[in-house]
């Protein structure tokens, strides 16, 4: 009888083992499945970085249907503005020099509409940095520029553009410059890019 026993003993405790083994195989496949799929290599790849388009610069407005600015040319004229190319040189007495530089800026206006666009108007402002600097054009910068700048003049329906051109002094490390320009009927600020 106790021979009996031992072999049913033995029956069950190999019963046991048999489901210890399988339960145990259980796990340890689902745990590799769990690695394997943390691991990333049953992933899907990831999606591409989304493509950061930089916005397009602006080198022509229209405003009010009125008038229309068209940057014709941006000049870097470097730190000095030379005596002997200011087209009145009687009126001065030195080159300007600057421990920064000079940009010059040439820009045609027209007028698109239907009426004058009478003197003081319009006109070309200042010159701002992506950082949101300002820079000015001074009176005696004037003498640099093109003897046929008409800034702020009358625009006349259709007639031939007008050149508007100023020099402004701009910090050296300045960059994404824009020009503020002025139309007396437009609401808030309107900018033409540089390009530098």
């Amino acid at each position: 009888m106790t021979k009996i026993k031992n072999d049913k003993f033995s029956k069950e405790s190999g019963e046991i083992a048999i489901k210890q083994i399988l339960v145990l195989g259980a796990i340890g496949a689902a745990g590799a499945i769990v690695i394997i799929l943390s691991s990333g290599v049953l992933k899907s790849p990831p999606p591409p970085p989304p493509i950061i388009k930089e916005p397009e610069l602006v080198y022509e407005v229209s405003l009010e249907n009125a008038i229309r600015f068209q940057l014709q040319e941006v000049k870097d004229r470097g730190n000095t503005l030379k005596l002997e190319e200011c087209v009145a040189p009687q009126f001065l007495r030195q080159d300007i020099i600057t421990t920064e530089r000079f940009i010059e800026v040439k820009v045609l206006v027209d007028n698109i509409g239907k009426d004058n666009i009478n003197p003081g108007y319009w006109d070309i402002k200042e010159i701002y940095d992506s950082e949101g600097s300002k820079f000015y054009s001074q009176p005696a910068f004037n003498f640099w520029v093109s003897a046929d700048s008409g800034c702020s003049t009358i625009l006349k329906p259709k007639f031939t553009p007008t050149l508007c051109s100023k020099i402004y002094e701009v910090a050296k490390v300045s960059s994404g410059l824009k020009l503020e320009v002025y139309f007396k009927d437009s609401k808030g600020q309107t900018f033409i890019d540089l390009g530098i």
